[in-house]
């Protein structure tokens, strides 16, 4: 006679199979904030750095990135017009695009669930690529993706970027 069912021994194999991918698994869940911090703090970092090469080549104006007041996003923006983002082009024969970045969409698509801290805050850069007051402190933004945080830091005097 034959009997069709699983022993206990067989029973116990299938739990630790799921155990161990379980075990292997877990440490990408989690790691996954921190990544995404990371990115978004990389992407900051680099309109940061967008937005010193503006200061730059148009000293005439006061360019600035401006943090979306809810968090949720950034602008790089003439600083006496902070609500419209500069449209980038390289000529005449281009069109531009809107320097904004909202989280969950476009480049930003990996910082879904991201806040960045604090909101409606502006960094100012001078026409030498520094911070608009110099000698100050550091302008310093938190990027927060679920328990993981990434500080951005611009030194005031050289405006350095840092990630922490």
């Amino acid at each position: 006679m034959m009997r069709r069912g699983m022993t206990f021994l067989e029973l116990m194999i299938v739990v630790v199979i799921f155990a161990i991918t379980a075990a292997m698994t877990l440490p990408l869940f989690i790691e996954q904030e921190s990544l995404t911090a990371t990115a978004t703090a990389r992407l900051l970092s680099s309109d940061l750095e967008h937005a010193q090469a503006l200061a730059l080549s148009r000293p005439e104006q006061r360019i600035a990135l401006a943090v979306d007041a809810d968090g949720l996003g950034w602008r790089i923006v003439d600083a006496d017009a902070p609500m419209i983002a500069i449209v980038d082009a390289y000529d005449d024969a281009h069109a531009g695009r809107k320097l904004a970045v909202r989280f969950g969409e476009g480049r930003a698509a990996i910082s879904e669930g991201v806040v960045l801290t604090p909101g409606g805050h502006m960094v100012v850069f001078d026409p030498l690529g520094g911070l608009e007051i110099p000698g100050g402190n550091a302008e310093q933004l938190t990027v927060h993706a679920g328990e993981a945080n990434t500080l951005v830091s611009v030194d005031p005097d050289t405006g350095f970027i840092t990630l922490d």
